[in-house]
């Protein structure tokens, strides 16, 4: 897979994750578990992806570590660690692309807390979901370039007919508006 090529996949996987979002089926880090396990064949159950992420939402349920950012944390497990029996070696190359995820995060948003990711939109519904929605889509895109870089024979695998599906019609319109953008 050439380099256009792995950045299209990248920009696909964040527009799927952000549509998962923006379709109110999910929250931040289950759009993240279930968009990229779907697409990646990280082995889990679409149902059981979602449940898993359920309880890294809004913040952990208390407006604590954003649940984007865990999630995307949470697919790097799955995915990085799929062929290996579970061991230290395993555990420390997690913990080592956990932290450079963590830190390209940090120096994307300054912040990790979902109280100081939202703090600026606050009372107001609308804005706090498109900037929800964006936190979701760049750690999805954060995470998937972490993968592909440790496992880059994924992106020969990719489900790509469940990337063209958009649950929401907003979804759509945030590719096409792309597209024309050259984005």
């Amino acid at each position: 897979m050439n380099n256009n090529d792995e950045e299209a996949l990248i920009e696909q996987l964040r527009i799927k994750t952000e549509d998962c979002y923006v379709s109110s089926k999910m929250c931040c880090s289950e759009s993240i578990i279930y968009a990229l396990n779907h697409a990646l064949n990280g082995g889990l159950e679409d149902e059981t992806a979602m449940r898993v992420g359920a309880g890294f939402c809004g913040g952990m349920g208390a407006n604590e570590g954003c649940g984007a950012l865990n999630g995307a944390i949470f697919v790097l497990g799955l995915l990085l660690t799929a062929n290996e029996p579970h061991s230290r070696r395993t555990n420390k190359k997690i913990r080592s692309v956990s932290a450079e995820l963590r830190n390209k995060f940090k120096k994307r948003f300054k912040y990790e807390k979902c109280a100081d990711l939202t703090k600026a939109q606050k009372g107001n519904h609308q804005a706090r979901l498109c900037n929800c929605q964006n936190i979701t889509g760049i750690s999805a895109e954060l995470a998937a370039r972490i993968i592909l870089r440790h496992r880059p024979e994924l992106a020969s695998e990719v489900d790509t007919e469940f990337l063209a599906v958009q649950e929401s019609a907003v979804g759509g319109l945030v590719k096409k508006i792309r597209s024309s953008l050259g984005l």
